[in-house]
């Protein structure tokens, strides 16, 4: 019971002191107040004009009362920042505008999304440990920004009012680290601050790894001061710093999932041309899958939103798995079973690739007499007039200078029976990407076959089954022979992934072949629309990468979504499926005609 009363007052006393300290506003700055609202645009051109880079700042959505609803925070890569501020006297009469917090604010915030390359675990560490942590990494954010844009350390600087004098809590020491590491000129004597100043000044602010260990440190020798820390009650008391939920990772979320701000300042170079907004390229990581399997890569892409006509930033995170190996046996009994079918589509291959051989004529050297030049030449021989001895031509074969590649839908659905008939449109996939391969084989053109399948935004599972430039062998061929159907389609995400590795292609003709049995869904997007409007769009963004996009689809019902997701012209529902390998072979020779 003691103990309990002693918590209580120990609180009762920090809150006092807090409120003796920075006060309720005055009635005067209580009506001097400064909406989100009316910043909002404001906010989003400066952090523009000092990041080149758009950053997504939202009012936060908090129930009114809650401790949260006045501080700052980052979710989903996203900027919340509450409804109003109100302006602030200092202890040296400074006025600090509700303007003044919210740049402030926002600027810290993209500090981290900058310079935060990773998101730490708080597994083994205490509350007070965790606190550490994260006042130092506000400080090391605050500094590499500082060294870029210098002005931005007075914005900050005057609105830090911790002192000496104030009552000693651990809040009362977080406020005055806080302040000491920004500010130089500070005065504070004590030894645990001193401490810090040395430890932070001695560090180098471009490692992460300085928070933790700077914080750690600073955490163990601040216990010789034997003040308890109350998480609720010590909280910095600086309004412009955000509660750092950000820095932590959550519980589920994959190893090191590094944001794409920071990917897109520090991989590239914040000037190189073409790169400066993180949508216009995939931001990857490694990392390790759902499963605990490796994941050769992550990649995290945007995602149409057609409520507000944006694109959410990073919002899907998409890994890259190792296929599983199948029995051989299933691909050699569909090439046997279909031969002439694979003889007569790679004649066709092969008639269309030889079409586009032409002759060229006139020629005093060449591979063969052209007829009709030695005839006019032998006349005017005969007519007393000098030959022309161009009498030669010859065959000159114009290179296809194509890639393709084809995207299977692995979904669930994928394991069920097909309009009655005793095959899955699984095995229908497999027997159509076996005849492609084995046709486009023949005829030499660049090809991959990928697939994909999803359970929510989070986990977008990608399958490389055959990659450009590897051979078609027993490798691919287990790996399509390993297929299975799993959860759900997130196509716009795959397309996207798809483009990715199309654009890293050569070729001047790029085609995307996507194979499917339904419509765009998954578990976490009941509104149909919604997903629907995003494969469009990562249409629209492949046709701008000049790339085509086909979709052959084996939903009867497909001709009320698929013709506005990818136009008129560029889509087939197949009705007999017993007749789709053939079409698939027919569809890539007519648009590679």
């Amino acid at each position: 019971m003691k103990a309990v009363l002693d918590r209580l007052a120990t609180g009762l006393k920090n809150y006092l002191s807090s409120a003796s300290r920075q006060e309720l506003p005055a009635e005067d700055d209580a009506r001097e107040q400064t909406r989100f609202t009316d910043v909002q645009r404001r906010l989003r051109i400066y952090l523009r004009a000092l990041w080149d880079c758009d950053f997504i700042v939202q009012q936060s959505q908090v129930e009114s009362g809650e401790d949260a609803a006045s501080q700052p925070f980052i979710e989903h890569f996203r900027i919340h920042l509450p409804e109003v501020f109100y302006a602030r006297t200092t202890d040296g009469g400074r006025r600090v505008t509700g303007l003044e917090i919210y740049r402030a604010a926002a600027a810290h915030a993209a500090c981290h999304l900058i310079y935060t390359e990773e998101r730490l675990s708080a597994r083994s560490l205490d509350k007070w440990q965790i606190a550490m942590i994260s006042a130092i990494e506000d400080a090391r954010v605050e500094a590499l920004a500082i060294r870029r844009f210098p002005g931005l350390k007075r914005l900050w600087a005057m609105q830090h009012t911790a002192t000496p004098q104030d009552n000693p809590t651990a809040g009362n020491y977080l406020a005055r680290l806080a302040r000491a590491l920004l500010d130089e000129n500070y005065p504070d004597d004590d030894p645990w601050v001193v401490q810090a100043r040395a430890l932070f000044n001695a560090a180098n602010p471009d490692e992460q790894q300085i928070s933790l260990s700077v914080g750690l440190k600073l955490a163990d020798s601040f216990r010789a001061k034997r003040i308890k820390f109350h998480a609720h009650s010590d909280a910095q008391d600086v309004p412009y710093r955000d509660d750092n939920r950000f820095l932590w990772r959550r519980r589920g979320e994959p190893l090191e999932v590094i944001n794409p701000y920071f990917m897109s300042q520090s991989t590239v170079g914040i000037e190189e041309e073409g790169n400066k907004d993180p949508r216009k390229r995939p931001m990857q990581i490694l990392d390790t899958a759902e499963d605990g399997k490796a994941a050769s890569g992550t990649f995290f892409y945007p995602e149409w939103n057609y409520r507000n006509r944006t694109e959410d930033l990073a919002w899907v995170t998409l890994r890259e798995r190792e296929p599983e190996a199948g029995d051989l046996k299933i691909i050699d009994a569909i090439v046997a079973q279909n031969g002439p079918l694979i003889s007569r589509m790679k004649a066709l291959l092969r008639a269309i690739r030889d079409g586009a051989a032409h002759r060229a004529r006139k020629l005093e050297v060449g591979d063969e007499i052209d007829i009709n030049a030695a005839v006019r030449a032998q006349t005017d021989m005969r007519m007393g007039l000098q030959p022309d001895p161009r009498i030669m031509m010859r065959s000159i074969r114009k290179t296809r200078d194509i890639s393709v590649l084809m995207l299977l839908d692995l979904s669930r659905s994928m394991n069920e029976k097909v309009q009655e008939r005793e095959h899955t449109a699984l095995q229908l996939t497999q027997q159509s990407s076996v005849l492609f391969a084995e046709a486009i084989a023949a005829v030499g053109d660049p090809f991959a076959i990928h697939g994909f399948y999803s359970d929510s935004r989070h986990f977008v599972e990608y399958f490389r089954m055959k990659d450009f430039g590897q051979p078609w062998d027993d490798g691919p061929k287990a790996s399509i022979a390993g297929m299975t159907g799993r959860r759900g389609t997130r196509m716009g995400a795959a397309i996207r992934h798809a483009t990715h590795h199309l654009n890293e292609q050569k070729s001047s003709k790029k085609l995307l072949l996507i194979l499917t049995d339904g419509e765009p869904s998954d578990v976490d997007s009941p509104d149909r629309q919604y997903l629907h409007d995003d494969t469009k769009k990562s249409v629209e963004d492949a046709k701008r990468n000049g790339i085509h996009t086909y979709c052959i689809s084996l939903d009867p019902a497909a001709d009320r979504y698929v013709s506005r997701i990818f136009g008129a012209m560029n889509y087939m529902v197949v009705d007999h499926v017993k007749c789709l390998p053939e079409k698939v072979l027919l569809i890539y020779a007519g648009l590679t005609r």
